[in-house]
Parts: structure tokens; sequence; C-alpha cells
């Protein structure tokens, strides 16, 4: 690689609900952050790498750089294993001559990076969708879950916020009279600005950005769940329970005897303290010693950091929390 005074690095964290990019250098040093919808490759396609475009775009025009400066991409995205849409990306990133200094990673394995420094602990990622990751002694990449957002995964916040729907659309008929019923579904029809339920679900199905807005009323299911709204309560339930059993699951895999146990969480649903006493609860017979840890910083940063040091430049963690505008995680 040829030498220079300063190297600038991009880091994306792409979900299926929005996505985080920084431009930082090699001494961790932020110079610009940008946003932009969610960029699953899976769900999105040929928008999701237009989207990943213009926030590399966005980051060199904030940063007052040109595109050829830049000496390293890395993109944390979830749906990052389907082939179709990596190579969309990379035929954009192809016309910036930006493909050869480009690293592709699934978005829980950036998180990972930043979460877990050392190569070692147990991510806990709970958001739109849903997946725990860990590696052995061995170097070997552990995952449970992550399916997809219509494949079984149970807990995530896109899951939630279906199981609501579900559950007004089989009771349509008994929600007027049912007060819990009727909560959620005024919080439905407000987060989309409609009075009418059957509009509503058809405008969902013909809108693009649907998983996000399935996922945006996990929330609100978590604080009726918190306030003693039944249905909502069941939905969270099942929800931390399915979340617990990936836990179980990864710390056998890993052979993990402690009775103590540290997780570190990943996504907005975690973050949420409800949600996560409800999983405490359910492992507290295996763990009854369970803490969980938070970065202060965007996944971003570890997609950065990954291909940095695929095109031989060190950009230390400790470096990046020293400085400022950093991108929230």
């Amino acid at each position: 690689m040829i030498q220079r005074d300063e190297y600038y690095i991009i880091g994306i964290d792409g979900g299926a609900s929005k996505t985080r990019g920084i431009l930082m250098n090699e001494k961790g040093e932020t110079l610009a952050t940008a946003f932009d919808k969610g960029t699953n490759l899976a769900v999105y396609g040929e928008r999701a790498a237009e989207r990943i475009i213009n926030i590399i775009s966005n980051l060199c025009q904030n940063s007052k750089i040109s595109i050829d400066m830049v000496a390293a991409v890395g993109l944390g995205l979830a749906g990052a294993s389907n082939l179709d849409g990596r190579d969309q990306v990379f035929r954009k990133l192809d016309a910036l001559n930006l493909s050869k200094q480009t690293l592709i990673a699934n978005d829980a394995e950036v998180a990972y990076e930043i979460n877990c420094p050392g190569d070692f602990g147990i991510l806990v990622t709970v958001g739109t969708g849903v997946i725990c990751l860990s590696h052995t002694k061995q170097g070997q990449i552990i995952r449970i879950a992550g399916l997809g957002h219509e494949e079984g995964d149970i807990g995530s916040g896109y899951w939630m916020g279906k199981q609501a729907l579900i559950n007004l659309t089989l009771n349509e008929s008994s929600v007027i009279g049912d007060m819990h019923l009727e909560q959620i579904m005024n919080i439905f029809l407000q987060s989309i600005d409609e009075d009418n339920f059957q509009v509503a679900i058809e405008n969902i199905q013909k809108s693009e950005d649907a998983i996000q807005i399935i996922a945006q009323l996990a929330a609100p299911i978590i604080q009726l769940a918190e306030e003693g709204n039944n249905v909502a309560l069941s939905i969270v339930q099942e929800a931390t329970h399915a979340v617990a059993n990936y836990i179980t699951l990864i710390t056998d895999k890993l052979s993990y005897a402690e009775n103590n146990l540290v997780l570190a969480g990943n996504g907005s649903v975690i973050r949420n303290n409800y949600f996560r006493k409800s999983i405490n609860e359910e492992l507290r017979f295996q763990f009854p010693d369970i803490k969980w840890t938070f970065s202060s910083i965007s996944p971003a940063y570890g997609a950065g950091i990954m291909a940095a040091r695929l095109n031989n430049i060190g950009v230390k963690i400790s470096d990046i929390l020293k400085g400022n505008n950093l991108a929230a995680s």
C-alpha cells in the first residue's frame, strides 16, 4: 500500500431500519458522520447499494475530501451473505474505484468488533433483527438466530411488531371494549397516521419501509407490557424467552460453565431495561449473576477498524473513544 501522511477510513453499519456511516483517520479522529434508511442487502437490494454510495459521498463531501483519498471502506450490513446484493454494492463501488479496499461483513460481526474487544465475549443483538454471536478459543465464529425477518427469528423488534399486528388482525372485531387491544390499536394507527385499520395494513404492505414501520412498534409494545397490558406482556414474554434460549444455546456451544455471565448488548430493543430484566429472569437459575455491557460508539467504527486492518492500517478503539463527535451506538 502507498504510504500517505493521513489515511481516511469509512465505516458503515447498516441494518434493516437505519444505517450509520462514519469517516475517520488512522488516529481514530471522527471527521464526518452520515445517516440513511436501512441497507439490509436481502431486503433492499439495489436500493441498499444506492444508499451506501449516498452515505459514502456525503461523508466525503462533509469532510471535504475526494473519494479517491479513501484508503479503506468497511461495510457491516444485515443480509451481507446475499450474493445479488453484494454484487450490486461492488458494482457501484467499482465505479468509484473503491471495491479493492472494501470489506463487507455481517452487521453482527462489526458490532462484535466494538462490543467484545480482544475477540472474546458473547454479543446479544436485538433491534429490528436478532442474533447472538461469539468466538471459540480457536477463533471459530458461533452464531445463533439471525436467520432473517420472515425465517423464524423470534424475539426481534420486527417479530414483536408483527405479533402485535397479528393479534389485532385476528381479534379486529373484538378490539372495541378490550382495553388492552385498544391500546395497541391506537399506538399502531398513530404510528402511521391513519384512522382505518385495514387501510393502514394495506399501506404497510405497499411501503418499501414496511420492516422498519413494523419494527418500530416494539418499543411501545414493551412499554405497554411493563404497564400491565396482557397482550403486550404475552408478546414480550415470548420474545425474551426466545432470546434467553439463544443465549443458553450459545453458552452450551462454548461449553461455558460459570455461574456469572457478562453479555455485550447491541441494538435498540436490548437497551430497554425492562426487556433485559425479563431475559435475566429467564436465565436466573442457570446464571444467577448476569451483567450487561454496552459500547458508547456505533458498530460503524467496528466496520472501519476491520477494513483498516485488512488494508494494513492500524486504528485503536482507545483512540476513537478519545475523539469528539462520535456516532452514537
